[in-house]
């Protein structure tokens, strides 16, 4: 009894020294070495998730956690956004009795939202009124319908057209894909801000193992490149893209619509010559193709500009009001060269 009671009491001291040690380790990483990746958001209208929560809901579509709230007319530190009451950075929609009615629906994350830049610079006005002041206007009213939201995926992106904007009968949806839309954790703040953590987020110490662990994996999978680690086959990210592409597909026949996929570029300060993602670029463009969709990869046409006239600045990725004007040229150009996807209902 004696000797049983004397490994029991080994092994109780052994898990409490391990305890110990677990508790010891974590104030240490928290003290010398906090640990932001996955990092738990605080609450909605809390710290940094202000900024994002007064411009956004949490949504009861199906697979989407949050959307933009309907009505808004806000000054932000960057831009002013107003929402319509659908909840779009955009007007109201035209009346679908319109004579010659020509939706276009522009579907993307923050790059379509035109983050940081006036609601009148972004693609989806400029390209509705140079369809407007165009030859292809003649018989046709065309309503471009900005509906991005930022930290979307493709796979919300999708979610959001089949739970909310199919309705408003598109004769085309413009899919504006950027590099991280395979991204289907909430790695963003905005995301996290309306997705509940996991258990184990509420650590440093884990989650520092999950970033050494996502490390490994994007040397092995991506060559250390992120973006390219989002697109290895095979891989539940990329798994993402092409079962949405492949739904995208089946509900542009059911409805008669089609599908434009823009391929929006990395914007960096860095020398085009030096953009490390084009492959990805064209294994995008191929899936695109496979499904039948009209593909615009806009790389080409930004390669013509230098890297920082297209920035906002710096330290930020998106595109600034004349690199909305170049997506919106190209755009054009695409509608001009395939006027048969703008016939009207």
């Amino acid at each position: 009894m004696k000797r049983r009671f004397g490994i029991a009491a080994k092994f109780a001291l052994a898990a409490l020294v391990g305890v110990a040690a677990t508790i010891a380790a974590e104030l240490a990483v928290r003290t010398f070495r906090p640990v932001t990746f996955m990092r738990p958001e605080p609450p909605r209208g809390e710290g940094r998730a202000a900024w994002h929560g007064s411009i956004h809901r949490p949504s009861t579509t199906p697979g989407l956690a949050y959307e933009l709230a309907p009505l808004v007319d806000q000054t932000l530190p960057d831009m002013h956004v107003v929402t319509n009451s659908l909840g779009m950075r955009d007007r109201e929609p035209l009346d679908a009795t319109t004579p010659g009615l020509v939706r276009v629906l522009a579907l993307g994350d923050s790059v379509t939202f035109a983050y940081r830049v006036e609601e009148p610079d972004g693609f989806a006005s400029v390209l509705e009124r140079a369809l407007g002041a165009s030859s292809l206007a003649k018989g046709r009213v065309f309503d471009v319908l900005d509906v991005g939201v930022s930290g979307y995926s493709t796979r919300d992106e999708l979610a959001a057209l089949e739970g909310k904007w199919l309705a408003l009968e598109p004769r085309v949806v413009i899919l504006g894909y950027c590099m991280n839309d395979p991204e289907i954790v909430p790695a963003q703040p905005l995301q996290r801000a309306f997705v509940a953590p996991a258990w184990w987020q509420h650590s440093h110490l884990l989650r520092l193992g999950a970033q050494k662990l996502q490390n490994r994996r994007v040397r092995e999978l991506g060559g250390g490149n992120y973006w390219r680690y989002l697109h290895a086959p095979g891989t539940d990210s990329w798994g993402s893209v092409v079962e949405s592409f492949a739904r995208l597909r089946e509900l542009g026949r059911a409805h008669h619509f089609s599908v434009v996929l823009a391929i929006f570029p990395m914007f960096s300060p860095t020398p085009w010559n030096d953009y490390p993602l084009r492959s990805v670029h064209a294994q995008v463009a191929a899936a695109g193709t496979e499904h039948g969709f009209v593909v615009l990869d806009l790389l080409p046409r930004f390669e013509r500009e230098e890297p920082r006239s297209l920035l906002l600045d710096d330290h930020d990725s998106h595109p600034n009001a004349f690199g909305h004007g170049i997506i919106a040229e190209e755009l054009l150009r695409l509608f001009e060269e395939r006027p048969e996807l703008l016939q009207p209902r």
